[in-house]
């Protein structure tokens, strides 16, 4: 029962840490040429910078990821106490 209200406001991140960091790089890519398309300039003409930007990505992608399982296990042991408080 703990568990079922913890995952009302705080749910369990759904898949792996890397696929949060995977995902993390798609979206920038897709946003990098979205706006090289949009302002017209040759954006994947730098592979090399576009490569080591991706790493710090990534990182942020994990960063999410372990933030919110942080915030499902807060939610469980505080659903938890709360519910041993009224035993």
């Amino acid at each position: 029962m703990a568990i079922a209200a913890a995952n009302k406001y705080a749910p369990w991140p759904e898949g792996s840490a890397f696929t949060y960091g995977l995902i993390a790089i798609i979206l920038a890519f897709l946003m990098l040429v979205i706006f090289g398309m949009f302002y017209d300039v040759e954006v994947l003409a730098h592979p090399v910078a576009i490569g080591a930007s991706f790493v710090p990505i990534f990182l942020l992608g994990v960063l999410l990821w372990r933030r919110r399982r942080r915030l499902h296990r807060d939610a469980l042991d505080h659903e938890l106490s709360d519910r041993s408080n009224y035993k």
